[in-house]
Formats: structure tokens, C-alpha cells, sequence
């Protein structure tokens, strides 16, 4: 019910604007991707049942999202140049935060394997077929030194006419898997084991897997980007 007076709002106020017609349908969605708990009406607040008592902000936190949706619509005409001002940015709190995960003390690999090194490298004699997965493992550093946010820890990367690497997939798609493995907790080993299962639409051609990580320092406690990639393969 919540949804539904919402949707009503902004379409009365919508069409009362000239932003759309009367033919128009209002869906309400979260693009943001973000959960703030349940929102419910003025009437089943009263009530306190589950999702009553569950609306955090108090009996009228409908009317107060309508009032601040109603008031931003005219932002969505399509002769708006303006755009909504911001509200205040939330407290950083991160500095408060209490965490049981210990920290990161170092990586180090061993002699004749730097960071990124091939331990198992795909297979080159023959070629890989629509359906099979290609593994690789490398060594590796811890990869909470550097989460990569909005980057990736992997890369299936495919050579071009032009004789250059173009990345077609990321750890983000669903056919790559990346598996970390502390190997010698002392010594601060680990290796890194990239799965990538081909698609049934990946094109022919000349591929290579890469995996980007981060090792920290001992004693400097300085932390250094490093990748490696694997040898050429094919896909048929």
C-alpha cells in the first residue's frame, strides 16, 4: 500500500506538471541498489506489526519520502537544465569502526618466483573449446592489501588484428573464478587460481589470462602493484 500511494503521488504530481500524460504509468524502483529497512503507511504503522515496527523513521516516513519526491520531479522534465542539491554527505565513521580480522603483515614468495610468476600455466599445445575451463594459478600477494574497487584482480584478455591485448572479461563476470590461497603463513606465500570457463559465445582467436595484485613490505610496510600473465592459447 506504501508503493502504491507513492506511485499516485508522483504521477498526479507528474501529469499535474506536464512532465507526462495520462496514459503514463509510474513504476517504483531502487536504482540505487541500497535497503533502508521497510516503509509502510501511516495506518499499518499504528499497528506495529512486523513491518510496522520495522519503519525506522516513525509513523510518517512515507509522507516525508513523498514530500521530498514530489518536490525534486521537475528535475525529470525533459526541459530541466537544473539538477536537485544535494543533501548532507553522511559522517565518515570508518575511523570508529571495530574490525577482528587481523591486518595484513607482509607477502614475500620464494626464490626463482617473484610476485605474478606462472606456477601453472594454461594449456598451448592445443587448443580450448566452447564449454571447457582455462586455470591458471600464479603467485600471489594478500588481496586485502588493495581490494581493487571498480577495478578487477583478473583480466580474460583477447589479441586484437592490431596486434594489441583487449580485455573481454573481468573477475565481475559470472564465467571467471578467482581462488586465494595462503600457502606458508610464516613466510607469507600465496598463490592465486584464475578460472575461466568459455562461453559458448566467445569468438575464435589468440587469448591470455592476467592477474593483478598487491604485495605489502615487511619492514617499509610499503604495499606495490604487480601482474602477470599467462602464455598465449586459443580458442577454437
Amino acid at each position: 500500500m506504501a508503493g502504491r500511494r507513492l506511485r499516485e503521488a508522483v504521477r498526479g504530481k507528474l501529469i499535474a506538471d506536464g512532465i507526462i500524460g495520462q496514459d503514463a504509468y509510474v513504476i517504483a524502483v531502487g536504482p540505487a541498489n541500497v535497503y533502508s529497512h521497510y516503509t509502510t503507511t501511516y495506518e499499518e504503522y499504528l499497528i506495529q506489526r512486523y513491518e510496522g515496527a520495522s519503519t525506522m523513521y516513525g509513523p510518517h516516513q512515507l509522507e516525508a519520502y513523498i514530500d521530498i519526491y514530489t518536490k525534486h520531479l521537475q528535475y525529470l522534465s525533459k526541459d530541466s537544465t537544473a539538477f536537485p542539491p544535494s543533501g548532507p554527505a553522511p559522517d565518515d565513521l570508518s575511523s570508529k569502526a571495530w574490525s577482528l580480522q587481523s591486518k595484513v603483515i607482509m607477502d614475500s614468495s620464494p626464490a626463482g618466483h617473484p610476485f605474478g610468476d606462472v606456477l601453472t600455466n594454461v594449456k598451448t599445445t592445443t587448443p580450448y573449446k566452447k564449454g571447457e575451463t582455462v586455470t591458471a594459478v600464479f603467485q600471489a600477494a594478500n588481496p586485502r592489501n588493495n581490494l581493487r574497487l571498480e577495478g578487477t584482480f583478473l583480466a580474460v584478455e583477447k589479441l586484437t588484428d592490431g596486434n594489441k591485448w583487449e580485455t573481454v572479461r573481468t573477475d565481475s563476470h559470472p564465467s571467471t573464478k578467482l581462488v586465494w590461497t595462503r600457502t606458508n603463513t610464516i613466510l607469507g606465500y600465496s598463490e592465486v587460481k584464475i578460472n575461466w570457463t568459455i562461453e559458448d559465445s566467445t569468438p575464435p582467436g589468440q587469448y591470455r589470462i592476467t592477474y593483478f595484485g598487491d604485495s605489502k613490505a615487511f619492514f617499509s610496510r610499503a604495499i606495490t602493484p604487480f601482474q602477470g600473465s599467462t602464455s598465449t592459447f586459443t580458442v577454437a
